[in-house]
């Protein structure tokens, strides 16, 4: 899979395990991190904690027991007091995936279904994590299931997630009819509770339909301990709803003609999407919570270089 080049027919609407594979090497260009750690061993995060880590973090007062290796004999001869240096203790830092693959993702008029940017977005980044030795989390949902991916080192967990991916995307008939219930994101928010410690990267990928004040509490929450990034999934028809022409819209089961300039229903929708995005955009004002948006059309490696070179 040339990571460039344009998706097109059952691609735009499926991703396979292969591909999913395939990203890894492109993944690495990635700095999902705001610090990089000089150890190999250790994940890219430098805790708040002090210890024999590589990275220098102070010097105080030599203590009785302090590594005379340690002493900073700089500030030692200018004070004429014993100082020691401290540094940062370097630990691999924890990565949680929260990808939606609910009915709703499993649209497009331009470019991809959301649920395959979803996917593909969720591979690069839990690439990246993996292979930078942190210890990467899952979870997917819908509207009737919910599978998690308990955090942990290595390719193993990796491999069961991207695998799950691939296989939560069925052909459009297959999909389940629900009402998108305001429940199910309040569920995959507690699970990302139950999995998180502090300093954790959560990543939420959905279009956040149904997105209620409840999750916005809730994810305001998440944040006091971790840092939180919300990747806002939309079709180009949400934002801009065309005036000048008809069209079909179709679940492969029935097919309707609809002119938007005369559907009040249609702009009830771009009114909610105008709506949802400005919710996002004032949590997103959180300095612990990142917004950063997705079209269809868009080449999901391209946005995330953007965001996360």
């Amino acid at each position: 899979m040339l990571i460039e080049s344009k998706r097109t027919g059952a691609q735009c609407v499926t991703v396979t395990l292969n591909e999913l594979l395939q990203i890894k090497p492109w993944a690495q260009q990635l700095t999902l991190f705001p610090q990089k750690a000089k150890s190999q061993r250790a994940g890219l995060h430098l805790s708040r904690l002090l210890g024999k880590g590589m990275e220098f973090a102070e010097s105080r007062n030599y203590q009785a027991g302090d590594d005379v290796r340690a002493i900073d004999w700089r500030i030692t001869a200018r004070t004429g007091k014993a100082h020691t240096k401290l540094f940062h203790e370097e630990k691999e830092r924890q990565v949680i995936l929260a990808v939606d693959m609910r009915s709703a993702m499993f649209f497009a008029t331009q470019g991809v279904f959301k649920s395959v940017q979803a996917a593909l977005i969720a591979s690069c980044i839990g690439w990246k994590a993996t292979t930078c030795g942190n210890r990467l989390g899952a979870i997917i949902f819908n509207e009737s299931q919910t599978f998690d991916f308990s955090p942990q080192l290595g390719k193993k967990s990796l491999l069961a997630f991207l695998k799950k991916l691939s296989h939560c995307q069925p052909i459009c008939n297959s999909l389940p009819r629900s009402d998108n219930s305001p429940l199910k994101i309040e569920n995959m928010l507690l699970k990302i509770e139950q999995m998180n410690r502090p300093g954790s990267l959560i990543f939420l990928i959905s279009d956040f339909r149904s997105f209620s004040s409840q999750n916005e509490k809730k994810i305001q929450q998440l944040a006091k301990q971790s840092m939180v990034y919300l990747c806002f999934l939309h079709d180009p028809f949400e934002a801009n709803l065309p005036s000048n022409f008809g069209f079909s819209i179709t679940d492969n089961v029935e097919e309707i003609r609809v002119d938007p300039a005369q559907e009040t229903g249609f702009k009830k929708y771009h009114e909610l999407f105008v709506k949802r995005e400005s919710q996002l955009k004032n949590l997103a004002k959180n300095q612990r919570i990142a917004l950063f948006k997705l079209s269809t059309k868009d080449n999901f490696y391209t946005s995330l270089m953007h965001y996360f070179r």
